[in-house]
């Protein structure tokens, strides 16, 4: 198991609203990564796997959500 703190905070939509990730956990290649993100609004800890989680814009870093 490996537990990852990113040094830059990224900005995610999940489906309980915007927030932030704050721990990466991995547990091997036989199971989904778990990202733990702060939901803005509530203060809430959440955890997701990746198919849950959407990066936000971020023109500082050229990332550009298109929209279908």
């Amino acid at each position: 198991m490996r537990i990852f703190e990113p040094q830059n905070r990224i900005e995610v939509m999940t489906p309980k609203g915007s927030g932030m990730i704050w721990l990466v956990t991995e547990y091997g290649h036989e199971t989904d990564t778990l990202y733990t993100v702060i939901i803005n609004d509530t203060g809430e800890f959440w955890q997701y796997t990746h198919k849950d989680i959407r990066a936000k814009n971020n023109l500082t870093y050229n990332r550009e959500i298109k929209k279908d």
